[in-house]
């Protein structure tokens, strides 16, 4: 075996040379292949990486892009409907006033209630509840106009048609005795004054020499006399009204993000 070795050994050593180098290229490929497959894993983890933040990048600017556009679409909503509110009541408010001086058209007041009402309506929809106290005190302040002006509307006009008439025969007493007659029975009516029945009787006499004045109206006078003087009743009315609707502009303008 020895002697085999020793004759073949230039041979044994080409082959051993050989195998070494074959085994040294093989084991230099499969690391080298295993580092590309890693890189390669590598790479891909890390495009995957990006691709996710990426994605989520986009989705977050999208979500915040739709959160923009929907609360921009709210505001612009709360905005038409704080501001027909006002119009609304503005205009029926302007009707209501005009009824001291002339008759109204019930028709026109009526769709302007209405009006009123659903506007008020679509404010309590859109708008957030910390509004809807001063929406409810401007339409309470708004309805106790109304009735006011229900109530005491027509007697005003009547007052009015008294004081421009023109003396009957060219005499002008009964017309000045008519309206004295009538603020003395007011005052003791509203102070319940034990000759108030005393004093709405010398009041009636009064009217009744007034022959220019029509009977329902004189009738219409004698009745509003058992309330205070419309002018102050009507001014805490107004204040009342306008400081509802000054404070109900007021938040809605902190709300809507319009402050100065």
């Amino acid at each position: 075996m020895i002697a085999f070795l020793k004759d073949h050994s230039t041979i044994l050593l080409a082959l051993l040379t050989v195998a070494a180098a074959f085994g040294g290229t093989w084991l230099g490929s499969h690391i080298q292949a295993k580092g590309g497959l890693a890189q390669a894993k590598a790479a891909k983890e890390a495009a995957e990486t990006a691709a996710a933040a990426t994605l989520q990048a986009v989705r977050e600017q999208s979500d915040r892009a739709a959160t923009a556009a929907h609360a921009a679409a709210v505001r612009d909503q709360r905005t038409t409907a704080i501001a027909d509110l006002l119009r609304a009541t503005r205009e029926l408010v302007r009707a209501l006033d005009r009824q001291y001086r002339e008759t109204g058209d019930a028709a026109t007041t009526n769709a302007l209630h209405e009006a009123f009402i659903q506007a008020r309506g679509t404010v309590e929809l859109c708008a957030p509840t910390s509004l809807l106290p001063a929406v409810k005190e401007l339409a309470t302040t708004t309805r106790n106009l109304s009735d006011f002006a229900h109530e005491r509307a027509e007697s005003n006009r009547a007052m009015t048609h008294l004081q421009r008439l023109e003396p009957h025969e060219g005499d002008a007493t009964p017309l000045y005795r008519a309206v004295a007659a009538l603020e003395t029975f007011r005052t003791a009516a509203v102070a319940d004054a034990p000759n108030a029945l005393e004093l709405h009787a010398l009041a009636e006499e009064a009217l009744r020499q007034v022959p220019q004045l029509p009977e329902h109206e004189q009738d219409v006078l004698l009745v509003d006399c058992y309330y205070e003087p419309l002018r102050p009743a009507l001014a805490r009315h107004r204040d009342r009204h306008y400081q509802a609707m000054n404070d109900l502009i007021e938040q809605a303008r902190a709300i809507l993000g319009v402050n100065d």
